[in-house]
């Protein structure tokens, strides 16, 4: 109790710290290498992302990208304007070329040599979890003991690692439930696009360690790359949908869902009439909280 123990410090926001271990998951599709790209950018270079505050201190950031072409890659990472010196890529292509196989980090000899490339203090973005191990089963919570470990060790070099994931069809990360546990944070990411040339999606977090959920809000992304520029905007993700997500998360009472939105409780509950007037109903009322219908499970 009386140990002078240092705060880890922050990376990105108040969410990402030194040392962390964390997810960003979603559907195909939906913008997951998008926004693990951004942050990695924004990392490298000590700089905030819109919403989240950047450190002003500059980090080496590792690149594992095990799944994309790599002139699709590299026409992204132009389009956003990844330049800096700290940014490094490990792509599978090349890695395929000079090793003759793909990297696997469930192999023991590629987390060692992983490790020789990281340094202390180093950022690990690892895009994506099922296309960078091979011969684990996915939902076999004891084969990523063959993983766990491998996180430990980085940890205590505080390296921090961001692990790129699917959703499975029910929403929720894919395979086995024992690899959220050691996680400081994961992020779900859903598509909200409505339009051919601008990618949207909306990032909630659904365990956060580091912060409260009010220190780290929804927040909606718009993504534009007309005319070969990138533009992209950020704004907190409000209203019955913000609201929505909470319910689903847990957070029921009226009370507790002003709080977490940071609006009144009048507010809230005009919310919660639009999502039981719809047709059907998202939610429903039971007692003093808001519950989810069948359908708002599903929505």
């Amino acid at each position: 109790m009386n140990l002078d123990i240092p705060i880890r410090p922050n990376i990105l926001g108040e969410w990402f710290r030194e040392g962390d271990y964390g997810f960003i998951f979603a559907p195909r599709g939906h913008g997951k290498t998008w926004l693990a790209l951004l942050i990695g950018n924004a990392i490298s270079r000590g700089a905030g992302l819109k919403e989240w505050a950047g450190s002003n201190v500059s980090r080496r950031t590792i690149y594992l990208d095990a799944e994309m072409n790599l002139p699709d890659m590299q026409d992204r990472a132009r389009l956003i304007g990844i330049d800096s010196e700290e940014f490094e890529w490990l792509q599978h292509e090349r890695v395929l070329e000079a090793w003759g196989r793909p990297i696997n980090i469930a192999l023991i000899e590629d987390q060692e040599a992983l490790e020789e490339l990281l340094m202390d203090g180093d950022v690990l973005i690892i895009d994506n979890l099922s296309t960078a191990t091979h011969g684990l089963e996915e939902n076999n919570n004891d084969d990523f003991d063959h993983l766990k470990q491998w996180l430990l060790r980085l940890r205590r070099r505080r390296i921090s690692v961001v692990v790129i994931h699917h959703a499975g069809r029910n929403g929720n990360m894919r395979g086995g439930s024992r690899r959220e546990d050691m996680a400081h944070w994961i992020l779900s990411l859903k598509d909200d696009s409505g339009d051919e040339d601008v990618k949207s999606f909306v990032t909630q977090f659904v365990k956060c360690r580091n912060c409260s959920t009010k220190s780290a809000p929804p927040l909606r992304w718009t993504i534009s790359t007309q005319n070969g520029q990138l533009t992209l905007d950020c704004a907190k993700h409000s209203g019955s949908e913000a609201m929505l997500e909470l319910i689903r998360q847990g957070v029921r009472s009226a009370n507790e869902l002003a709080r977490e939105l940071d609006v009144t409780a009048g507010c809230v509950s005009k919310w919660a009439k639009r999502l039981m007037d719809c047709n059907p109903p998202l939610i429903a009322k039971q007692g003093r909280d808001y519950v989810l219908t069948e359908v708002g499970m599903d929505a």
